[in-house]
């Protein structure tokens, strides 16, 4: 029972209920309405608003509440058999309990997330996007249409969000920085990699850029590959995720993806304006024959099927091991980035009020007709710097608004806070320095470091796998020979511009404590070698190093031998000059 003010005391709950006794002590049960010796009159149930006042059902089957006027005063049904006056009795056996709904859970303005995940019916805020609303609990991703908005609130808020554009490209320009060099160890292959690298469909030098931003925007990335089978060269294009609408893995391994599924795009998809004809010329409408597809118009209504591996290839990233798709790094972040994005705008709307004024003007003893005649004559107000003349009739002062809003910097940092929480980034990094120092600014940029460090992991593998694509194609187009040592590194650039200085002091003082380690016994040639590879964060293979190493010593060897052979007859020729020109 609603009770508006204060709460009702025991005997007052009593006189309007009926099922308290007289001392005030409430003689139902949790489970419903109880008579005076204890047993349910209704059986286990929430309430029964039709119980007397000795705790019996003051009502029978079909009745309506003792309030509605339709009981006779021994509590028996005045209604005749036929009469429908109520609905069913809520105690009557078999009847199912019906659980009433807080009207207040329904009735606050609902928030981003309740329109995506039934908040007010049990989800949290913390379950923003990610809590299923259909399929089965074993499977990771979240719903197609669920998926979709995710995608497009991300590419919106990288478009019209300052914060969230900024969190994506710090990403790429700590991963990228000046660009990403390939270095294969045969020249042939060199110049294949060049070639690729350098082609105008595939502008590697700037895709790089725009894979590492949109991986870090969307999720994941697909590479379609096109291959000419006759010289095996290799062009590649990104798909937008957003048109892979179907993911076909193996029923055993759902890592390994069979096939992709692009969507249709519909007539006109490839135009940048569906309505308005290219060059003047009204492109053809799409046939909706059937064409033994499973949808009519296959190639406009039926999208297709692209398979893993050969055409097509997934990166994807945040994203756990049976999840077909990843999750942008913005996907976590999109409620407070709006939030702080509101807060702002409101900040700007309060000190623009704060700034505002009008102009109150008394009038002393004026009447209606006068202050109408008034009211027109200053309609607009006087301009800044002007001057306003006027009699002891008239009061004029400036109103401007109250607006206590001085301290709510504080909630605009929590907010950020949040963000860059999320966002892996210290607070530095997003233009808030607040009380931080060189040294404290130092120690809080490691973590981040990190992160960009396995991002950059990431990314190699997106290269490498491109790069051996092209390399496998040439060699099966008989443009590389089988043979051939088609190793390569990618390098990518220093995250700091500092870490160099620091790991050549570092390097050295590595190089000979490894030395003097050597040289006393304690470890091998090898295990010195990987120890500093390792140290300095190079990727080289230890025994292919040493082979290097030993097949230019011999050619530095041979090369000195001959040079020294040519050096004793050069002094030969030299000492034999003056003989010769005595005898002759």
């Amino acid at each position: 029972m609603a009770v508006t003010g204060s709460e009702q005391p025991p005997h007052e709950r009593a006189a309007s209920a009926g099922v308290l006794d007289e001392g005030g002590q409430d003689v139902r049960g949790p489970m419903g309405v109880l008579d005076e010796g204890g047993q349910g009159a209704c059986g286990p149930r929430l309430s029964c608003p039709g119980d007397d006042e000795g705790g019996q059902d003051a009502r029978a089957s079909g009745s309506d509440t003792a309030s509605a006027g339709v009981l006779d005063e021994g509590g028996q049904d005045a209604r005749a058999p036929g009469d429908d006056g109520g609905t069913q009795d809520a105690c009557a056996p078999g009847t199912h309990l019906v659980e009433g709904i807080d009207p207040t859970a329904s009735a606050a303005f609902p928030v981003q997330e309740d329109w995506y995940w039934g908040r007010l019916a049990a989800g949290m805020e913390e379950d923003y996007y990610w809590r299923r609303l259909s399929d089965n609990w074993y499977q990771k991703d979240v719903i197609p249409s669920t998926y979709l908005e995710i995608h497009n609130q991300c590419y919106e808020a990288y478009n019209a969000n300052p914060l969230a554009n900024y969190i994506v490209e710090i990403t790429t320009n700590f991963v990228l920085g000046t660009g990403i060099t390939v270095a294969a160890g045969h020249k042939r292959v060199q110049r294949l990699l060049d070639a690729f690298w350098q082609d105008p469909d595939n502008h590697m030098a700037t895709r790089t850029y725009s894979l590492c931003t949109e991986l870090s925007l969307y999720g994941e990335q697909f590479i379609r590959f096109f291959v000419n089978p006759f010289n095996g060269q290799v062009k590649i294009a990104q798909i937008d995720p957003s048109l892979i609408d179907q993911i076909e893995t193996d029923p055993d391994n759902i890592e390994r993806a069979l096939r992709f599924h692009q969507r249709p795009v519909g007539p006109g998809g490839a135009l940048w304006s569906a309505t308005a004809p290219v060059g003047g010329v009204q492109p053809p409408a799409p046939t909706l024959e059937p064409t033994g597809a499973s949808y009519p118009g296959d190639a406009v209504m039926a999208g297709k099927w692209l398979q893993a591996g050969t055409e097509v290839v997934q990166f994807k990233i945040n994203a756990v091991s049976n999840a077909k798709r990843g999750k942008s790094d913005l996907a976590t972040l999109l409620p407070w980035l709006r939030r702080y994005k509101d807060w702002l705008t409101d900040r700007v709307r309060i000190n623009k009020y704060k700034g505002a004024f009008l102009w109150d003007i008394k009038l002393a003893g004026a009447d209606a007709k006068t202050i109408d005649r008034k009211r027109m004559q200053y309609a607009y107000p006087p301009d800044p710097g002007s001057i306003i003349v006027h009699n002891e009739s008239e009061e004029w002062s400036a109103v401007q608004p109250t607006i206590e809003a001085g301290d709510a910097a504080a909630d605009g940092s929590a907010i950020k806070m949040m963000i860059a929480m999320g966002a892996g980034l210290p607070e530095h990094y997003l233009a808030d320095g607040g009380d931080v120092n060189r040294a404290t600014a130092a120690e809080m940029g490691l973590p981040t470091f990190r992160k960009f460090q396995r991002r950059q992991d990431t990314f190699g593998l997106l290269i490498r796998t491109i790069l051996d694509r092209v390399l496998d194609e040439a060699i099966r187009a008989g443009t590389l020979p089988a043979g051939i040592d088609h190793t390569y590194r990618v390098i990518f650039p220093e995250l700091a511009p500092g870490d160099n200085a620091d790991l050549a002091t570092a390097g050295s003082t590595m190089l000979q404590a490894l030395l003097a380690a050597h040289a006393a016994g304690w470890v091998s040639r090898v295990t010195a070698m990987r120890l500093f590879y390792e140290m300095t964060g190079q990727e080289i293979n230890v025994t292919e190093e040493l082979e290097r190493i030993a097949a230019e010593t011999s050619e530095m060897g041979a090369g000195a031998s001959g040079c020294a052979g040519r050096a004793a007859q050069e002094v030969g020729r030299v000492g034999a000059g003056p003989a010769a020109a005595g005898r002759q």
